[in-house]
């Protein structure tokens, strides 16, 4: 398999980084995490092992390892600047509940720790083959353990988008739809327990097509921000949207080893 993104873009995204900061999935800007959240305790994070592949810097590991004080957390990660990150945040917080280990997820000395749940966020659509990065990532899985993995929708609108607004950062990404997303997951020889697109709009992840505001594109893309808080303050207080190839953000999957 080969990787489209090298370690110096992901190295450069941390550097650019301010501060650490928890994830937040309370009220309706911060909805689409709230609903990443309910996927992932569905599986139960209480007294567990959780590894996060591509964790440096995580938000959400700072965010889960103060909310579940009874399980263990760690980060793997091969971008120092990235497991830096996380490892000040947990020392700065006495986190003795989350841990670093900076290394190549696909280096076999590593799995030999298992968990219970692994998850990651936007890591294997960098890779051009998903069935043998899958089959990779289930190897740190525990007996039962549940493997829980969150892409970016780049078969919809946000791919168009993305390639429309930065052509360079849609390359990086192989465009999967839930089809082809499950499809990997069964040749890598997982079982699937749940797998789908996950909110009805977000355009804010459009913001990795920006590295300055760049007039009239950025306009647009702010003028799309607002489209989806819009739509986010009416679910959070009435009912979701419908979810679709066209216009949800993520796909993502539960699995587990056949």
């Amino acid at each position: 398999m080969s990787s489209l993104t090298t370690r110096e873009y992901w190295e450069s995204g941390y550097r650019q980084r301010l501060q650490l900061l928890p994830e937040k999935s309370q009220g309706f800007k911060n909805y689409p995490s709230y609903k990443i959240l309910k996927i992932k305790e569905s599986v139960g994070f209480e007294g567990k092992r959780i590894l996060e592949i591509g964790g440096g810097g995580s938000s959400w590991l700072a965010y889960l390892a103060e909310r579940y004080r009874s399980s263990t957390f760690t980060a793997l990660d091969y971008s120092e600047e990235g497991c830096s990150q996380i490892s000040n945040y947990a020392n700065d917080n006495k986190l003795s509940n989350l841990n670093v280990l900076c290394g190549d997820v696909f280096d076999e000395t590593l799995t030999n720790e298992k968990y219970d749940v692994v998850y990651s966020h936007g890591v294997v659509e960098h890779f051009t083959d998903l069935s043998s990065t899958l089959a990779e990532f289930a190897k740190y899985l525990d007996v039962d353990g549940r493997l829980i993995t969150f892409i970016p929708n780049m078969s919809g609108l946000n791919g168009f988008l993305t390639k429309f607004f930065n052509r360079e950062v849609f390359d990086i990404h192989v465009p999967h739809d839930r089809e082809s997303f499950v499809r990997g997951h069964e040749q890598a020889g997982l079982k699937i327990l749940e797998a789908g697109y996950l909110c009805s709009s977000n355009f804010g992840v459009l913001s990795s097509c920006f590295t300055k505001e760049e007039r009239w594109k950025w306009f647009l893309f702010m003028q799309l921000t607002r489209v989806s808080k819009i739509i986010w303050a009416f679910e959070y207080r009435f009912f979701d949207l419908p979810l679709s190839r066209t216009f949800s953000p993520y796909i993502y999957a539960i699995a587990k080893k056949s």
